[in-house]
């Protein structure tokens, strides 16, 4: 963190944060109405935070907060392993029972919202954190930060994978297109993101251009093993076997390209702060009209705890790091957490990617997150059936009827009509 980061006047910033929280100081409760608080801020009681993410990012968030901040804070890490998160929403909520502020991944809003384990926020609450840090992006706002047609959860990051390579290429019009510049310029120096809890989210990225999504809305059967998700997995396939590397994550190729062990292929970097070099970036494939951005489920999230017991700090925290002062370099060495809020190059650190991405996130359709109760399971069992395609075990058709057949059970288990109303949910709807 550079000292540019920091605020020149730390007493200046704390007065000035509390006097806004103070006015949007509502308690742990929606029901309860806007009052300002009677007491002041116990500075010696710990900030509990709940971080599901990577232990190395606790240390970032808490040497961040003490700099601009006399408030104590306690990070616990729930750590979120992406290739086996079972248990992870279960572990999620017994948390959030003991933490002020949660930061989680945005597959979990629905349950979190369901189990009322988060405090919804209210329209002013919302637009005074707009005055504060800035406008989100359409798509980080409309695919983020909205579950049922409230607020639950503030968005930190929205990565995205791009088209990367060592020079420039041709705008891409189809799938078929990026095939052909695997096969012909490349020479199959290339990789996109298929390790164990990433394959069947770049499926996902894939489909973003096929009209109906995931399920059919009058009854959740599952359209994942229908003709245009068939043919997209299968495209998939091909194009593997041309890749000179394969089982990379997206940071893993980011970085082969960076280095020049590769000429292209499609990734993104974990943290901002490996954003910078010389690597060109360009959009995904995109059906004209029809794409939509999907998100990562994974992308991280801020929510208050509905278990909070200082509601001031924990609002002048959500405040900070989603943009506050100070916040920057935070967020770029926390996995997941980009700019969402229209920072431009002038702040002096904004990477090509960073630019791209502000540009893609303007976008404002977007894909439903699978927000449904047992999120995880549906990612397990799409992920790993995309993973045996991959690696020969079975047809596109076959992974994919798998699937469906997997999701179909999940659905029952969980009750089709409770999934009903999650997946309505997820789409903006109320229940």
């Amino acid at each position: 963190m550079t000292p540019a980061d920091f605020p020149s006047d730390r007493r200046r910033f704390l007065v000035g944060a509390t006097a806004v929280v103070a006015s949007l100081d509502v308690g742990c409760s929606k029901q309860t109405p806007v009052a300002a608080p009677t007491a002041q801020t116990r500075k010696d009681v710990p900030l509990r935070v709940l971080l599901v993410g990577e232990p190395d990012d606790k240390n970032a968030i808490s040497r961040g907060w003490q700099a601009v901040s006399e408030q104590e804070i306690q990070v616990d890490v729930l750590p979120l392993n992406r290739a086996d998160p079972g248990g992870i929403s279960d572990a999620f909520l017994a948390g959030a029972k003991k933490a002020d502020v949660v930061i989680y991944p945005l597959v979990l809003v629905g349950q979190a919202a369901r189990n009322d384990a988060v405090v919804e926020m209210t329209a002013d609450e919302v637009k005074r954190v707009e005055l504060e840090v800035g406008s989100l992006f359409p798509a980080a706002r409309n695919g983020a930060a909205r579950y049922g047609g409230s607020t639950y959860a503030l968005p930190l990051g929205c990565p995205l994978p791009a088209v990367v390579a060592q020079s420039k290429v041709e705008p891409l019009g189809s799938w078929e297109d990026y095939d052909r510049l695997v096969e012909n310029e490349w020479d199959g120096s290339a990789a996109e993101p298929t390790a164990a809890g990433w394959a069947g989210m770049m499926f996902l990225w894939r489909c973003s251009g096929i009209r109906n999504w995931l399920f059919e809305r009058k009854d959740l059967k599952p359209l994942v093993n229908t003709e245009p998700y068939v043919n997209s997995l299968q495209l998939m396939l091909r194009t593997n076997q041309r890749y000179a590397k394969k089982d990379q994550t997206p940071d893993q190729i980011w970085t082969l390209v960076g280095e020049g062990k590769l000429r292209g292929g499609i990734g993104f970097p974990t943290r901002r702060s490996r954003a910078t070099g010389n690597t060109f970036v360009f959009a995904l494939p995109r059906a004209v009209n029809l794409s939509k951005v999907v998100l990562d489920p994974f992308s991280p999230v801020i929510s208050l705890s509905a278990s909070c017991r200082q509601t001031t700090a924990s609002k002048r925290f959500v405040e900070w790091l989603c943009g506050g002062e100070g916040s920057r370099s935070v967020r770029g060495q926390v996995s997941g957490m980009t700019e969402l809020r229209g920072v431009t190059s002038s702040s002096g650190a904004s990477s090509p990617y960073d630019e791209w991405l502000a540009g893609q996130l303007q976008v404002p359709l977007t894909a439903p997150c699978l927000q449904l109760n047992g999120a995880s399971d549906y990612l397990t069992a799409l992920d790993q059936n995309v993973r045996r395609a991959l690696g020969g075990q079975v047809t596109a058709q076959e992974a994919l009827d798998e699937v469906a057949t997997q999701w179909a059970s999940l659905t029952s288990a969980s009750g089709r009509d409770k999934q009903m109303r999650a997946w309505r949910m997820a789409q903006g709807m109320r229940a």
